[in-house]
């Protein structure tokens, strides 16, 4: 048992990289999500833990924050604790520090518990109450809050994809990080090389699943910041924003 927050290192690998040499948004992502399961897991309310019940837990949201990206060859630690736990969904932050104990960035996201079968949201405070004793609500996360992502509309499609075996998770559905990793390609290479994603909002609306034919929509707000709306027909699966700097 790891208590209330805890906090798991993550060797920058060169697969997590790019040609900056520097860990990728959803390598950065990925770890994200990693620590959140290791921690429920070793509180009982993983992955393994739940599907007893016919739970699992599906990510809805995922805002994060980067003042600088960790170097390939390097160790990140990245801390996670439940922020708040509502009826349908729990809210969970997470702080991300080099190897020498300097903060690189925060992230908030949000979960909701879904039953695996009849795909319903499960209501978490009459299924699990025990999940109460882990929320600090006092516990700092200085990133702000989620706010609405409109839909793109009135532009061709930038680029689309069928969604295929390598994309799909443990849930059977599209894996979160694999929507991150096609919206970053809607933006040319020399963005990458000149500046830094600073900022990143992502909401899951719809399941992805095998064989679905997605288009992404990208509109340009300014300079520095878009929009991204991935469509199943006329139909929102995610919507994401990017601010760089």
């Amino acid at each position: 048992m790891s208590g209330k927050s805890a906090s798991f290192p993550f060797h920058i690998e060169s697969y997590t990289c790019d040609f900056t040499e520097k860990a990728t948004l959803f390598g950065i992502c990925g770890y994200i999500l990693d620590a959140a399961s290791r921690h429920a897991e070793e509180n009982g309310f993983g992955y393994a833990h739940i599907l007893k019940d016919k739970v699992a837990w599906v990510l809805s949201r995922l805002s994060i924050k980067m003042d600088a990206y960790p170097a390939f060859n390097r160790t990140v630690g990245i801390e996670t604790w439940v922020e708040g736990v509502d009826r349908f969904f729990t809210r969970r932050c997470f702080c991300i520090r080099d190897e020498d104990g300097a903060v690189l960035g925060y992230a908030r996201t949000i979960w909701a518990a879904i039953n695996i079968e009849t795909r319903r949201p499960t209501d978490i405070p009459a299924w699990r109450p025990d999940l109460a004793e882990y929320i600090m609500p006092e516990k700092e996360c200085p990133i702000e809050k989620f706010a609405k992502i409109p839909p793109v509309e009135e532009v061709e499609p930038s680029m689309g994809y069928s969604v295929r075996y390598s994309d799909i998770d443990i849930n059977k559905h599209m894996n979160s990080i694999k929507y991150i990793e096609h919206i970053v390609n809607v933006f040319d290479l020399a963005q990458f090389r000149d500046k830094i994603i600073r900022r990143f909002d992502i909401v899951y609306l719809a399941e992805g699943v095998f064989g679905d034919k997605l288009k992404l929509y990208k509109r340009d707000i300014s300079e520095n910041e878009s929009l991204i709306d991935t469509r199943r027909g006329e139909e929102s699966v995610c919507r994401s924003r990017i601010i760089w700097e």
